[in-house]
Order: C-alpha cells, then sequence, then structure tokens
C-alpha cells in the first residue's frame, strides 16, 4: 500500500477509535494490524509504529480486553493479530446511547416539566421542543436497532 494511503488509513481508523474511547496509540497499533496480512509481535509493531514497547504492550491489552485482537504464542513470543470488530462495536452504540443517554434525558425532562406544570411562554415552548426531540431521537435509535437485529438474522 502506498504510503499517502497507508497514512489515510490509520487517520481514519484513529478516528473511528477515538469517538469509542480509544487512544490514538491504541488506534495506530490496530491499524498497522489491520493492513498486515501476517501476526506481529510487539517488537515488530514497536518498530513499525515508532512508539516503546510499554507503549505498545499497553495498547494491545487495551485492544485483547475488547476483542480487537487476538493474542496466541510462537514458541516463545507472543504474536498478535487484528479482528476486524466495527459491526460488533457499531451494533452497540445505538443502544448505548438509547440506554444510558436519550432515555435518562428524557425522564428527567418530563420530570421538569411536571414540576414546572405552571411554566408558560418561551421556557414551557423550548422544554416542549426538547421532549419532541428526544421522542424522535429514541424513535429513529428503536428502529435503527431493529434493523440492526434483523441484519444479524440475515
Amino acid at each position: 500500500m502506498e504510503q499517502g494511503k497507508r497514512r489515510e488509513f490509520v487517520e481514519i481508523i484513529e478516528r473511528i477509535l477515538r469517538r469509542w474511547g480509544y487512544t490514538h496509540t491504541d488506534a495506530m497499533i490496530y491499524a498497522v494490524l489491520l493492513m498486515n496480512c501476517r501476526p506481529m509481535t510487539i517488537s515488530e509493531l514497536s518498530e513499525a509504529t515508532e512508539l516503546s514497547r510499554s507503549s505498545v504492550s499497553s495498547s494491545l491489552s487495551r485492544l485483547r480486553r475488547d476483542y480487537f485482537v487476538s493474542e496466541r504464542k510462537r514458541g516463545k513470543t507472543k504474536i498478535f493479530t487484528a479482528n476486524p470488530m466495527f459491526f460488533e462495536k457499531l451494533l452497540l452504540q445505538p443502544k448505548e446511547l438509547l440506554e444510558k443517554e436519550i432515555k435518562p434525558l428524557r425522564s428527567i425532562t418530563q420530570e421538569i416539566m411536571k414540576e414546572n406544570h405552571g411554566l408558560t411562554g418561551e421556557r414551557k415552548e423550548k422544554i416542549q421542543r426538547l421532549l419532541d426531540d428526544l421522542r424522535k431521537v429514541e424513535c429513529a435509535l428503536r428502529k435503527i436497532i431493529a434493523l440492526e437485529e434483523e441484519s444479524l438474522e440475515c
């Protein structure tokens, strides 16, 4: 792969993984493993990324924990392989967003509206618009979740 495409590949992987809470180093290690046709050792990854062995090792621990990377032994040496995990990770996003953020926010907003039932004018309208928006987001997320569950049946 040409150098420019390789750099662009790593940058895109980094944007995706950073959005999911991983570090720049995690993303770089994962991208290098994805691009390689064969498993790599910590030393090879350290050389390919110009990172210290301890940084590589820390990132590999995080990536292994979340199944992005598999580890095997070749003799006494550990070798690592990337597991494409984008689909599985993407499936979790709408469910987590719905359960951890949208539903609780909607519930709190509804309570605020009830506690301030005497609200009028602009403030009441703003809270009502927020509730309407949260209902739409919840509906859209439920549809996405249903589509994802359907696609798993295929």
